[in-house]
């Protein structure tokens, strides 16, 4: 690609996220990161405003106020293109840059801010009709910024709390839905957390008038991982034989999968987050299966089957 034709596409990338690292634009065109700064100098000579914000998590940003939308799109209509992408992509859909690349110069077009009004897809998942309302009610309060009351319940408790959040971000995880909110309740300690949309633990949703400022160096990596919403990761060696080596070959079941074939079976390695799915994985194998690697989950595995062998013996 010539010189050209980066710095448009540079442009273009600016044009449609909010303040980027240097390193960041220069993964994206593939190029050299100290290129960047001459393409910054060529877009400003052009005419283009850039701005230069310095701090841990600072970068270039594209001043916008001038430019023009050339197409009209509502809210929801935008939404359902980054749904779209989001669930093209959970499906390895094998067009997802080409679509992603036309989805990028949408929002060059329309100018759509960094904000993400958009449920993030992680895994898929069911959804009940009472779950289906409180997502609605979430995004919601997170779309108007305003707080959302509810009776939670935790895994720990016993019985249901007033809680009063700010909510950020919907996920839907391997293990269900979840909202990410920064919680304002009393007595509790403020910061972000998750909470499960479940009509087990949450009921009585309520968005409340009061209005809140988005905290603008909010960035949804920090808080979400690829597979789970607790970026737990593990590199998992395991050994499977019998059926399930025919099965395991034909699917993938982690990120950076690897396959290879022994005299006895199928030796795999892969990352997947959440150790207590990694471990509800293996013992679902049963005896075809080897776990080599890690050595923690495999000291952990060995004690949960030795409980388990207890309750059945004499």
């Amino acid at each position: 690609m010539n010189r050209s034709a980066l710095v448009i596409k540079m442009l273009n990338y600016l044009k449609a996220n909010d303040v980027v690292s240097r390193e960041e634009i220069a993964n994206y065109l593939e190029t050299n990161k100290r290129n960047i700064s001459e393409f910054k100098k060529e877009l400003e000579v052009a005419g283009y405003v850039i701005e230069s914000i310095t701090g841990k998590d600072g970068g270039y940003r594209l001043d916008e106020s001038t430019l023009v939308p050339t197409i009209n799109l509502n809210d929801r209509e935008i939404a359902s293109l980054h749904d779209a992408s989001a669930f093209l992509q959970m499906h390895q859909y094998n067009q997802i840059a080409v679509y992603n690349e036309a989805l990028l110069k949408i929002k060059n077009a329309l100018h759509e801010p960094n904000q993400s009004n958009n449920i993030h897809y992680i895994w898929s998942s069911q959804t009940t009709n009472n779950e289906s309302q409180m997502i609605a009610k979430m995004q919601e309060g997170r779309d108007r910024h305003q707080h959302v009351r509810f009776a939670y319940r935790s895994l720990q408790a016993k019985d249901f709390e007033t809680r009063y959040v700010q909510p950020y971000e919907l996920i839907v995880s391997e293990d269900g839905n979840y909202v990410l909110a920064y919680d304002r309740t009393e007595k509790k300690k403020p910061g972000f957390k998750f909470f499960k949309l479940s009509e087990i633990r949450m009921k009585h949703v309520v968005v409340e008038p009061k209005r809140f400022a988005r905290d603008p160096d909010f960035k949804i990596d920090q808080y979400v991982g690829k597979q789970n919403v607790i970026p737990e990761a593990y590199r998992v060696k395991i050994k499977v034989t019998g059926l399930h080596a025919v099965l395991l070959a034909e699917r993938s079941v982690g990120l950076l999968e690897t396959k290879s074939k022994v005299e006895d079976g199928l030796l795999m390695e892969f990352t997947m987050e959440n150790k207590t799915k990694i471990l509800e994985f293996i013992r679902s194998l049963g005896s075809d299966c080897t776990l080599l690697e890690p050595l923690e989950l495999k000291d952990e595995l060995i004690t949960s089957l030795k409980e388990t062998l207890t309750k059945y013996m004499l």
